[in-house]
């Protein structure tokens, strides 16, 4: 199974951060990691030609090809630039900018199809969670958000509790465990056996503290990084505890 972080640098970083890209791309050149950072689109050009033993990705897309759509960018844009990922329907863009089940199925489809390697976002408020839907959520957002004849080579799912986005806080073991069990059983049941081989990466305050436990976790296969990947001081104990995980 891959093992990948992602960091996401939402709407931070100017020139001045590609140095964090940087230092992250020396120190990580022999690393069997899947390291991914996905900077604003302003930086990806500049940071493509510093990246040289990373990944870069996209933090969003729009669902066609091409078009008038203002302040918009295309997924054969992101190829055209080198760009190999995506994230889709975080949970800033589904509640922020009222991104749907629906919208986001649409964007997963081209991203998938224009071979960019796809996150897509899925989780749970804390009004969701006290109310005990949080599997319920979980199951309608990959029900809604995922075509069932999509090829899935590419894709990575990403629990995000959006309670615990940058709140400092995360779930106990046990129900990142419970939580991304189901996410598995239930690609499984959309896809087959051979999605047991989709990446399933932990995303919510994850740092260098508490990396170790979270990937110890049966089915937690990495994850998406907000804050803490601004940094390399911050960033790089995430990226060790996962090459200390066993398989």
């Amino acid at each position: 199974m891959r093992k990948i972080i992602a960091g996401n640098w939402k709407m931070n970083g100017k020139l001045e951060n590609l140095l964090e890209i940087k230092k992250i791309s020396n120190e990580f050149a022999l690393s069997e990691i899947e390291i991914v950072i996905c900077p604003p689109f302003t930086l990806l050009s500049a940071a493509s030609e510093i990246a040289k033993n990373i990944y870069l990705g996209a933090q969003n897309l729009h669902p066609e090809s091409e078009g008038a759509f203002t302040g918009e960018i295309s997924a054969d844009m992101l190829v055209d630039l080198g760009i190999t990922h995506s994230i889709i329907g975080h949970s800033e863009r589904r509640t922020e900018h009222n991104e749907t089940n629906e919208l986001v199925a649409r964007k997963v489809n081209i991203s998938l199809n224009k071979k960019l390697q796809t996150i897509i976002c899925i989780g749970e408020t804390e009004l969701q969670r006290k109310e005990n839907r949080t599997l319920e959520i979980i199951e309608q957002q990959l029900l809604d958000s995922l075509a069932s004849n999509i090829t899935f080579e590419k894709l990575i799912v990403a629990y995000e509790p959006i309670w615990a986005i940058g709140t400092g806080l995360i779930p106990e073991a046990s129900e990142i465990s419970k939580i991304h069990n189901f996410i598995r059983v239930k690609l499984v049941e959309l896809f087959g056996s051979n999605a047991s081989n989709i990446p399933l990466l932990y995303g919510g305050s994850v740092n260098g503290s508490n990396a170790p436990e979270i990937f110890r976790v049966a089915n937690v296969n990495g994850a998406l990084v907000g804050g803490a990947s601004l940094s390399f001081e911050k960033f790089a104990p995430i990226i060790r505890a996962i090459e200390n995980t066993d398989p």
